[in-house]
Formats: C-alpha cells, sequence, structure tokens
C-alpha cells in the first residue's frame, strides 16, 4: 500500500484533445515490463483499470504519426516513463490480451456506466477477470476492488495454455464442501468457485493421445492466479518385447492369447485384459449409456469387462452413473431420499409423496393457492404453493387483481341480492347463496370515495328506476380468504322518471346552451370592435398636416391693371 501510495503521489497528470485514452498502451507496458516493475514470478498478478471513457487501439496511432507496429516489448524509463509514446502505433486488443494471459495477469476494470458495456465486451476476450461499475464520485472505489478482488481469488479454474495436435485433455473439478472435504463426483470440466481460506480443490486430469508422438511434447496447464504445471508427454510407439519369442499364457490370458510385453493378445474371437470374453462380449458399446457418452462413465468410475461395466466404489450401477457419497450427501430438503433408479443419469431425489422439484423443495399442495374455491382464481397455476399468473394482467397473491378488467357486471346480481327488493328483476335465489359463500359484505353510506384504487373500482348500474352504487376490492395478501370484499351503498337512488319534466329539462339545457353562445359570441365581437375604435382613435392623434400652401393650388383672384386710370 505505501509502495502504491508513493508511485501514485509522483506520477505526472496529463490530458489529451480527444476523449479515448491510452489505456491499451498502459496495459501493454504493465505486463511487458516484469522486472522493471517488480512483478513476483509466483504471485497473483491483478492490475486494476479505472476509467470513464473509451481506449484507443491499432490504427489509432497513424493519425498522429505513430506509424511503426507495437512490437509488444517493454519500453518504460525510470521504471514509469513510455519512451516510445511518439514513434510505436498503440497495440491492439489481441496483442495485450496474449501478453497478459502470457504472464498470468488478471484485469479488474472499474468504469462508470456510461462506458461499462464497452468494457464488458473487452473482458469478453479475456478468460478470466471481471467488470464493475464504478460511481460518478468513486465513492465506491474500495468495495469495488476489494469484491472483485474476492470473487477472483476465490475461484479455482485450470486452462490449457496451447493445444497440441493429437493429444486431448479432460478432467474433474472436485470443490471442496468443507475443509477437508471434496465432492465426490464433481464437475466434467468445470471450475470451483467460492473457495475458502485452507480449503483445497482437487482436479483429476485425463490425457489422452490418438496418434503416435515421434518426440516428447510439454503440456502446460494453468491455475490463474495460483501458478501452473508441466506435464511432459510422450507416447511408447513401438515395444521391444514385441519382438521377443511368445508363449501362450493359459494361467494369465485365459488360454485364449498369449502374453506380450506385460498385456494379453487375445485370440480372434476373444477380447478384453485376461482374453475371457467371447464373441460380442467384448463390445464396450454396450458400457456405454449413450453412443457419444464414456465408457462405464470414464476411467475414474468403472472399466467395461465382457460387455459389462465393473466400477470403482463408490460409484455402482449398469453404466457406473450413481455413487453412494453423493446420496448420502444428496439435499433432498428433508422431503424425500436421494436413489438412483434404473435409467438415471446420476443419483436423484426420490421425493416423498405431496412433495416434487429436484431436490423435493416444492410441495404439490395447492390449497395455499386457492381463492374462491378456485386455484389461483382460475387466472394461473399453483407452483411450489405460489400462484403463477397466466398473464400480466393478473397480479395478487393469487393472480386476483386485475388492471385492466372490469368486473362490475360480475357483482350486480350480488348487489341486487343484499339491496335489491325480493321481486327486483335479475335477482336470482341461487346467486345469493353463491354470493355468500364468495363476497365479504359491507354496506357504506358513502356515494363518492377518494381513495385511487376504489375510483378505479366504483361501479353502478340502473334498475327498476333506482340507482345501485358499489365498489369492490380484493383482500389484502396478507390475509387468507377466499372472499372478495364488496362495499354497497344501503341506500339506493330510487324514485320514478316524470318524462315531461325530463323534456322540459332537456329544452332548457338547449336555450341556455344557445343563450350562453350568443353571449360569448357577442363578447368577441365588441371586444374586436373596442380595439378597432381604439386604433383609429391614436391614429387620428398621431396624424400631423403640413401649414405650407399647396403647390396645386390656384388664387381664385385676378388683377387688371388699367393703363388710363393712371393718366385720369
Amino acid at each position: 500500500a505505501v509502495v502504491s501510495t508513493q508511485s501514485t503521489g509522483v506520477s505526472e497528470v496529463s490530458a489529451s484533445v480527444d476523449r479515448p485514452e491510452a489505456g491499451m498502451d498502459a496495459l501493454m507496458q504493465v505486463a511487458a515490463c516484469k522486472e522493471p516493475i517488480g512483478w513476483r514470478e509466483h504471485s497473483r498478478k491483478v492490475i486494476v483499470y479505472l476509467t470513464d471513457t473509451g481506449f484507443h487501439f491499432a490504427g489509432d496511432g497513424k493519425l498522429g504519426g505513430q506509424v511503426e507496429r507495437n512490437d509488444g516489448e517493454c519500453w518504460l524509463e525510470d521504471k514509469r516513463t513510455y519512451s516510445k509514446e511518439k514513434i510505436l502505433d498503440y497495440p491492439s486488443i489481441h496483442q495485450v490480451v496474449k501478453k497478459m494471459v502470457q504472464n498470468q495477469m488478471i484485469p479488474i476494470f472499474g468504469v462508470t456506466s456510461k462506458v461499462l458495456d464497452l468494457y464488458r465486451e473487452l473482458q469478453g476476450f479475456y478468460p478470466y477477470g471481471s467488470v464493475g461499475e464504478l460511481s460518478a464520485d468513486s465513492s465506491n472505489l474500495v468495495d469495488l476492488i476489494v469484491s472483485e478482488y474476492e470473487s477472483i481469488s476465490s475461484k479455482i479454474s485450470p486452462r490449457q495454455t496451447e493445444s497440441i495436435d493429437g493429444v486431448k485433455l479432460e478432467y474433474v473439478a472436485k470443490c471442496p464442501i468443507s475443509v477437508d472435504e471434496f465432492d465426490p463426483v464433481g464437475v466434467k470440466n468445470g471450475e470451483c468457485t467460492e473457495v475458502g481460506i485452507e480449503e483445497k480443490a482437487m482436479f483429476e486430469f485425463e490425457v489422452t493421445a490418438d496418434t503416435c508422438m515421434p518426440e516428447a511434447k510439454n503440456l502446460t496447464i494453468e491455475f490463474v492466479g495460483f501458478g501452473q504445471i508441466t506435464l511432459d508427454l510422450s507416447t511408447l510407439c513401438n515395444c521391444s518385447c514385441a519382438t521377443q519369442e511368445t508363449e501362450r499364457a493359459d494361467d494369465i490370458c485365459s488360454g485364449n492369447g498369449i502374453e506380450q510385453c506385460g498385456a494379453c493378445v487375445c485370440d480372434e474371437g476373444f477380447s478384453d485384459d485376461l482374453c475371457d470374453c467371447a464373441g460380442q462380449a467384448g463390445n464396450v458399446t454396450t458400457c456405454k449409456m449413450t453412443p457419444s457418452g464414456q465408457t462405464c462413465g470414464g476411467p475414474s468410475k468403472g472399466k467395461c469387462r465382457c460387455g459389462e461395466c465393473d466400477c470403482i466404489p463408490p460409484n455402482y450401477g449398469p453404466y457406473c452413473q450413481c455413487n453412494d457419497e453423493a446420496e448420502r450427501n444428496c439435499d433432498c430438503s428433508g422431503n424425500g431420499k436421494c436413489e438412483c433408479p434404473e435409467g438415471a443419469t446420476s443419483s436423484v431425489c426420490a421425493c416423498e409423496p405431496g412433495w416434487t422439484g429436484d431436490r423435493c423443495e416444492c410441495t404439490t399442495n395447492t390449497e395455499d393457492c386457492m381463492f374462491n374455491g378456485v386455484e389461483c382464481d382460475g387466472h394461473g397455476k399453483c407452483n411450489c404453493g405460489k400462484c403463477e399468473c397466466e398473464s400480466t394482467d393478473y397480479k395478487g397473491k393469487f393472480c386476483q387483481q386485475c388492471e385492466f378488467c372490469d368486473r362490475c357486471l360480475e357483482f350486480k346480481a350480488c348487489v341486487l341480492c343484499v339491496v335489491g327488493d325480493s321481486d327486483t328483476p335479475g335477482r336470482n335465489a341461487e346467486d345469493c347463496e353463491d354470493c355468500d359463500k364468495a363476497l365479504e359484505v359491507y354496506l357504506t353510506e358513502e356515494r363518492k370515495v377518494d381513495d385511487e384504487e376504489e375510483k378505479e373500482n366504483w361501479c353502478e348500474f340502473e334498475a327498476e328506476d333506482c340507482v345501485y352504487e358499489y365498489y369492490y376490492r380484493p383482500p389484502p395478501d396478507d390475509i387468507k380468504t377466499t372472499r372478495q370484499y364488496l362495499y354497497i351503498n344501503n341506500d339506493p337512488d330510487c324514485g320514478p322518471i316524470n318524462i315531461i319534466w325530463v323534456i322540459v329539462g332537456v329544452m332548457l339545457a338547449i336555450i341556455l346552451m344557445g343563450i350562453i353562445i350568443i353571449c360569448c359570441w357577442k363578447c368577441v365581437v365588441m371586444y374586436k370592435d373596442k380595439q378597432e375604435y381604439k386604433k383609429f382613435i391614436e391614429d387620428m392623434e398621431n396624424t400631423k398636416f403640413a401649414s405650407t400652401q399647396s403647390p396645386l393650388y390656384n388664387c381664385p383672384i385676378t388683377h387688371v391693371n388699367n393703363p388710363i386710370a393712371r393718366k385720369m
């Protein structure tokens, strides 16, 4: 922690002109520079990558003049300065993943929500690692790192680093049940998760060579975070003892073959290790549950002898598919016992009457699902003692609530039974008996309700000059009852209808509506006239007349001078 704090403190903060960051460069240098950074050889190497944006990858650097392909080598100066940032292009995702997997480095990506999907896709290129969502203010940074690290450190999974032609690797993962106890059956090609401190996991490997290998080869099996093991593989293609003279070995090969190189070579028509199987009895296909299945469940469970499986305890069954230890540890929820019936592929729970499920955890009793005398009110199926509604329109513990259903007509007959007279049309004595069984009736004097749910379920209808008002609602889920709650106004609005007054009322309403329309029209006209007159007055006040004489004006007075008048 001290080294991490010091390294962070001396780091230089920089900025760029685009959103993506050079995260691939950083991951490549962290993975390639084992000695400068100080990675220990047999340590669990975890890289925490925190960001709120995307990343550059191969090809982006060419836009800035970085035309040389990234070589995947270490180019750190002073253990923290990347010296080839202006020369080498960004590495590709494949280059980074390959380098990190080669050095068994586990990535933990802590990113914000806006780039979470991007880094989940990136993590998919890794055989291991995790992605977690980082809050915008990084307040969950420590919790994120701790939780993701615990998830990684408690998982043990083998991985073959390189494939070899003609060689097949299979294994069975037997995960810990307790500190000193393993799962007796295990999971084929599986992994162990949630492995606690001081707990151990067991992996049984089976290596099969389909062809003869002229040279020895190395098969490396990697346990991420826990190191690796290397197997030296070679095949014995020819035995020197095969050229030696052989004699019939009646006491070893049942008189049906010869001993060669420590094993029986059977005569034609005989087979098996001791040549004691005649004809088709040695056919291994009869030891397979399925044509593509393993012989007797695999070498760890049994071996085929004369067409039948010779099982290794605690395995048993026609194909060694059953296991005594697994049956003793089988969890049937206390409602059954573990058995391996004929035809089963493994030990299973045989449930007691009234129980079902893989672990006998589900009851077949539908009593807890009954509503109105019907399973899930007729709108669902009872599964494990709980209703599963057949449509999203229905909800509630018993699928008794329908969001888009109108049940007013359904309760009409019951309302007439409660507040209607015996001679009211539509009232039926048989319906009244059913109502008493299916409904919880409450009389009320309310003619309106404030509750939103009650408003949605408010109903009314007219019968024999009376208006009946009521509302319904299902019982609360915490109350075990099959009866619907029905609230009825005990004072229906009854009385004969006077046709004359109805006609008069309609006419008055029409006349009143006409008067209102005329008044509105008149108000609009007056308003417009007032606005136009106001504008006219303003225009008059703003008009200015010129005082100069018009050039078109001709004076009507003509002056004539009489010259004789002067002489006189």
